[in-house]
């Protein structure tokens, strides 16, 4: 009896160990996945994108001329004061928007995609932002 006890008490304190010795074996001898970009593969470089702002002066002289679905509109800018005038079927209709020049300055010194991101939701659909803005024309 004492034989069977003195070999329990080894494989209980030996199997531990045993058990552990082989988890880290079988841990550390994984293959190794290698995560860096050897620095023989080119690496894609980015090139920053040159922002492009609207840049219109609010003092002007500036006109535009726009059409959307049998709608003309002109708009004058000159001095800071700011003329619309829609063309909707013969009927010319003026509005002064001069009031408005500060936040219309604000909207001309944004870069375009910031101003598409504020005024899109806005507009009616099929307007197309970049020929509205394309289509301010030195006068």
């Amino acid at each position: 009896m004492d034989d069977f006890f003195t070999i329990v008490s080894k494989g209980v304190i030996i199997l531990p160990v045993v058990i552990v010795i082989m988890a880290l074996i079988f841990k550390f001898n994984q293959p190794v996945r290698q995560t860096n970009i050897p620095s023989y593969v080119n690496k894609p470089t980015t090139t920053p994108i040159p922002v492009k702002k609207i840049g219109l002066d609010i003092k002007g002289p500036w006109v535009c001329r726009y059409k959307h679905n049998q709608v003309e509109y002109f708009l004058s800018i000159k001095d800071r004061k700011i003329i619309l005038e829609v063309n909707e079927k013969g009927q010319i209709k003026k509005k002064d928007f001069s009031q408005y020049s500060s936040i219309v300055e604000n909207f001309f010194n944004l870069e375009y995609s910031q101003l598409v991101n504020m005024i899109k939701p806005y507009l009616p659909e099929g307007v197309d932002l970049k020929e509205l803005v394309n289509s301010f024309k030195k006068n």
